[in-house]
């Protein structure tokens, strides 16, 4: 547990004020390769802190062979498997192609763990226009009558960078995404317990 923390430490909010991103990301990246994993959530988290920290972090925009490698075959895990590192590597991905889908059911029933399929279960997708958006953006949602519900968008390290109520009463919920940097999302909408639906917003300018 103490080992995962340390993973999510270091890739959340060291990005210094004081310093260059890529002086900042150099030195969490040498921090992040000391960390020793003996399970697979600790080393996909290892895993895609390198790629991000190297790339992103860096306000570097291509992606070697082997970064590209590594983040598609963790995007392909089981996230009930793999953690949350799966869905951040999917973010960071996308920027790769964004056009790629996961089987989850498939993923994890590879296991012998049952998935519930978000956008199968769901009282009607979910979805966010336009997408790619630059400062603003809508979600287009439904939900139970009576029922309250909240929108929440990840970034490509899985850490909260936006949260919105929402109401029943409407189908439609407009917000702002000035204040998200360029790049890739995960989104989450959910009505207390229930998972609504998901989904991939990118943020172009």
């Amino acid at each position: 547990m103490k080992r995962i923390y340390a993973l999510l430490v270091l890739a959340s909010g060291l990005l210094s004020a004081n310093a260059s991103n890529v002086l900042t990301a150099d030195g969490v990246k040498l921090a992040n390769s000391s960390i020793v994993t003996t399970k697979l959530i600790e080393g996909n988290a290892k895993t895609v802190n390198e790629v991000y920290l190297a790339t992103i972090g860096k306000d570097v925009d291509d992606f070697t062979t082997t970064q590209t490698s590594d983040l598609f075959a963790i995007a392909n895990q089981c996230p009930l498997v793999g953690g949350n590192a799966v869905f951040r590597a999917r973010s960071l991905y996308a920027l790769i192609d964004d056009d790629v889908e996961y089987d989850d059911a498939n993923l994890c029933l590879q296991h012998g763990i049952i998935y519930k399929n978000l956008e199968l279960n769901a009282v009607s997708k979910v979805s966010i226009q336009p997408n790619p958006t630059d400062d603003a953006a809508t979600l287009l949602y439904s939900m139970a009558e009576d029922k309250n519900g909240t929108l929440v968008i990840y970034d490509a390290l899985g850490k909260e960078v936006l949260r919105h109520g929402l109401s029943s009463e409407h189908e439609r919920h407009a917000f702002s995404t000035a204040e998200l940097t360029q790049g890739a999302y995960h989104y989450v909408v959910s009505s207390g317990a229930d998972a609504i639906g998901t989904g991939k917003l990118m943020i172009v300018r």
